[in-house]
Formats: C-alpha cells, sequence, structure tokens
C-alpha cells in the first residue's frame, strides 16, 4: 500500500480553500436569515446580494425575482441604485479638483445662478456634505429625475428655499446634489451623465452600470415595484435628467464590488489613493445614536456617510431609495469586511440588513487593528524600550525634544525608568495602540515583569520625543 505525499503547497492552498469555503457558507446563512425576514416583511419580489472581504467575493446571495414570474436576479442583473449615485458625483466633483479645474471652496454662484443665504455663500464643500441649508426632499426628489436641464436652471435662477444658513447643520440635500451635475457639466463642458461614464464607469470596467434603463437588455434588469393597495404593482422606467446626479445610476453587485474595492484601495482607480481616503473622512455630524451599551455618531463625508461604532470601528456607507427600489453598501476597512445589497421595492430597507450582516461579520470574524505608525515612531518604541533596560543619557539626549527635561527634571526621570525597568532585560513587545502616527502605546514583557509604555513625537523634522512614559502593569 503507498502513501500519496502532497507538495506543501497544495496543502496550504488546500487549507485556504476550505478556510474561504466555511467562511463562504457562514456569510451567506448570515445574510439569508436577514434578507428572508425582509422580504417577508416588505414583500420585495427580488434582492441580489455580494459579500466581500479584501476585495475577494466571499459569497453571493439571490432570491426572488426579476419581475413578477421572472427569473431569479444574478449578480449581473442591474438594480437601481438610487442615492448611491452621490459618491459617484462626488468622486467626479473630486477628479476635477484634484485636475485643479475647481475648488471645494468655491462659491457654486461661480458656476450657477445660485443665490446668497442671509449674505453667506453657498461652496461646492457645502453641497458635497449635506451642509448647504437646503431642506431635506427625499419624496419630491425622488420624481424629479427626469426634469429637463432648461427646466432645471430656471428653478435655481428662480431661487431657492433654505431651513437654514449654510455650514450650521446636517440636512440631507437631493437637490444639492442636483446641483453637482451641473456644476460637474460646466467645469468639465461635458455632460455630468457622459462625464461619469467615461471617467468613472469605463476606467473600472463597470460597464454593466447605466444611467439609462433602456439602454440594460430586459432579461437583465429588474423591474421596480411599489406596494399599493391593488398588490404590487410595476412601475415604468424613468428617464435620465437634472436629478440623475442624485439617484439616476443603475448597476449590479458584480459592478458595484469594484467600486467598494476602490474606497478599501484595492486595485486602479482614476481617484488617487489619497482622495479616496479623503472622501471617506467624516465631515458634518449628523446624528449620535446609543444602542445598548454601544454608541453609533453618523456623518456625512463626500457622497458618502460614515458610522463610529464604539464597539466595532468605523464603517463607511450609503443607502438609496427611490420609487421601486432600495439600496446599500457598507464597508468596514480595519477588517477588510463589505457588502452590497439590491432590491426592488420602493424603499426596500436594504440598510437595515446591510448593518446587521456586516456587525455579525465583523463580531465573529474580527481582524485585529494594525495602527498606522511613522517610521520614526517605530523607532522612538525601540529608543524607549532600550532606556527601559539601561537607561542611558545620550541616547536621551539625541531623541529627546527639548520641553522634556523641563517637564521633568532628567535626573528624576531616569530614577524611575530605573526603577520600573528593573526585571526587564529581555522585552517582549505586545499589542500596539495608537492616537495616530506620531503616537504609540505598547507593553513590554519578560518574565512575569510587564509594563506600559508611550511615546509621542513632536511636529519637528526629523521628529522628536514630546512625551515619553513608563508604568509598571
Amino acid at each position: 500500500m503507498s502513501t500519496l505525499l502532497l507538495h506543501p503547497t497544495v496543502l496550504r492552498r488546500r487549507r485556504v480553500h476550505a478556510r474561504m469555503t466555511d467562511l463562504s457558507v457562514q456569510a451567506r446563512a448570515i445574510v439569508e436569515e436577514r434578507v428572508t425576514a425582509l422580504r417577508a416583511e416588505m414583500a420585495i419580489p427580488g434582492v441580489a446580494v455580494r459579500v466581500m472581504r479584501d476585495g475577494e467575493t466571499i459569497a453571493d446571495y439571490t432570491t426572488g425575482e426579476r419581475w413578477l414570474g421572472g427569473p431569479e436576479p444574478d449578480s449581473a442583473t442591474v438594480f437601481r441604485i438610487a442615492s448611491m449615485t452621490k459618491s459617484f458625483t462626488a468622486s467626479a466633483v473630486l477628479l476635477l479638483r484634484d485636475r485643479g479645474l475647481l475648488r471645494l471652496d468655491d462659491a457654486v454662484a461661480q458656476f450657477l445662478p445660485v443665490t446668497q443665504v442671509d449674505g453667506l455663500p453657498i461652496t461646492i464643500r457645502d453641497l458635497l456634505t449635506m451642509n448647504a441649508g437646503l431642506p431635506t426632499d427625499d419624496p419630491w426628489g425622488d420624481r424629479m429625475e427626469s426634469l429637463p436641464y432648461a427646466d432645471f436652471d430656471v428653478m435655481v435662477a428662480e431661487g431657492l428655499s433654505f431651513t437654514h444658513i449654510p455650514r450650521t447643520g446636517f440636512e440631507y440635500s437631493n437637490a444639492g446634489y442636483a446641483l453637482l451635475g451641473r456644476v460637474i457639466s460646466r467645469v468639465s463642458g461635458v455632460d455630468y451623465l457622459d462625464f461619469v461614464r467615461t471617467e468613472l464607469l469605463e476606467p473600472l470596467d463597470m460597464l454593466d452600470s447605466r444611467f439609462d434603463a433602456e439602454d440594460v437588455p430586459t432579461a437583465q434588469r429588474a423591474i421596480g415595484y411599489a406596494q399599493f393597495d391593488a398588490g404590487l404593482t410595476a412601475l415604468p422606467m424613468v428617464r435620465p435628467g437634472s436629478f440623475s446626479a442624485m439617484g439616476g445610476l443603475h448597476s449590479t453587485t458584480a459592478d458595484l464590488q469594484k467600486w467598494v474595492n476602490g474606497f478599501l484601495g484595492l486595485g486602479e482607480h482614476p481617484l488617487s489613493l489619497l482622495t479616496r481616503k479623503e472622501m471617506q473622512h467624516s465631515m458634518n455630524w449628523a446624528r449620535t445614536s446609543v444602542l445598548g451599551d454601544r454608541t453609533i455618531t453618523a456623518s456625512y463625508a463626500y457622497g458618502l456617510m460614515t458610522d463610529d461604532n464604539s464597539a466595532l470601528g468605523r464603517f463607511v456607507h450609503h443607502s438609496g431609495g427611490y420609487p421601486g427600489y432600495g439600496s446599500h453598501m457598507r464597508w468596514h476597512p480595519q477588517s477588510g469586511w463589505a457588502i452590497v445589497l439590491l432590491g426592488n421595492r420602493t424603499y426596500a430597507n436594504m440598510r437595515r440588513v446591510g448593518e446587521e450582516c456586516m456587525n455579525a461579520l465583523v463580531e465573529q470574524f474580527p481582524r485585529p487593528a494594525e495602527p498606522e505608525l511613522w517610521s520614526r515612531t517605530r523607532e522612538a518604541m525601540s529608543v524607549c524600550e532600550r532606556l527601559l533596560t539601561q537607561w542611558d543619557d545620550a541616547l536621551a539626549d539625541e531623541w529627546c525634544a527639548v520641553n522634556v527635561d523641563l517637564d521633568r527634571p532628567r535626573a528624576e526621570r531616569r530614577a524611575e525608568w530605573q526603577r520600573v525597568g528593573e526585571g526587564i532585560d529581555s522585552p517582549q513587545r505586545g499589542a500596539v495602540t495608537s492616537q495616530s502616527p506620531a503616537h504609540a502605546s505598547w507593553t513590554v514583557r519578560d518574565g512575569e515583569t510587564q509594563v506600559s509604555l508611550e511615546v509621542l513625537l513632536s511636529p519637528e523634522n526629523p521628529s522628536l520625543i514630546q512625551h515619553l512614559a513608563a508604568r509598571r502593569s
């Protein structure tokens, strides 16, 4: 009897495949349970979901019908993504900014006849961050997409209504993103729809994504439905127009995976990595909620929202709600988890399901955060460990900023570090946390002795240690 010996590479690949298969099964179960409950609650004809981690597809879950009596949707089925379009509009604005064609603090009045509010100009940044003072307008805005550009321009010229002056509070506005669409056209000299297609969709190979649903083959399209007294009713297609910039794009879970991957820093993208990170930075506080032992602070960024969860960290997301459709995309940069959910029923609550699924995935399959430290900070950590094991005045002179000996006499600090470091001869470093690239807190252990260390570097170049601390833990 002979024994088959497999090459170590083959064994590793099999183990990885087994782990991925197990992860896929568990992720699919998490999604299926919640989608099934939502479909029963809201009578959603069809749903398509894709779960990703680190850019790779972990699970596809589809259920129901593209249209009543039709086939089940799949990852290539096209749904309207509604307000998720705003991330594309914001990306187009930042692309123009990065090319030097506009500034975010330019007054919108430079491009459109928008009046000032109490003498204060509305800026492009105000529109991007929902901070212009325009009223919340979902029911009205959802019916305005096909408004011709000329009619929209007349409406703007005649004046808009405001609930408060700019830069004094969050209020979600579709009209604000319609204004941004017109700014993009004016600055680029290209129709908004064509600019997004040629500068964003085509470079990312998002070739199933369209603004005009009539461009989508009938068999590939999910028909939108509304629930009326007579039952589920198919809604007519809406053609693109002046409000497309706020919610007019149609897409698939497969295409949107490419879009989400870009914000996770994966693959090529028309926007620089720095700009993609900027888009996910909280700009305008929206609300803070307390759910049990957790606090969630929601803010608007540039065409995206952030949820800072006190237990799980930051999620980045955006939802879409429109007559006939509901959608949501969400990702957790620290763990690499991401999800896209699309449904074909008016205001299908994909956000709730997406949030529940992502919370479960992040809790069950976490990834410890790796702090982003300067290389100089890591050097300073090693210096602190050397001072702990054997204090060296020359090394302290080389690395400590001018304030250190003024804050505490050298002799006192030396004596303290020698006392705290007693028994630490070969320090083994533990977990590191950080409040910024210039800061680090960590522990070192030698046998039964453990010491907590902290270091903060100065803004000089090269940076020096402005704060260092050691204590037994």
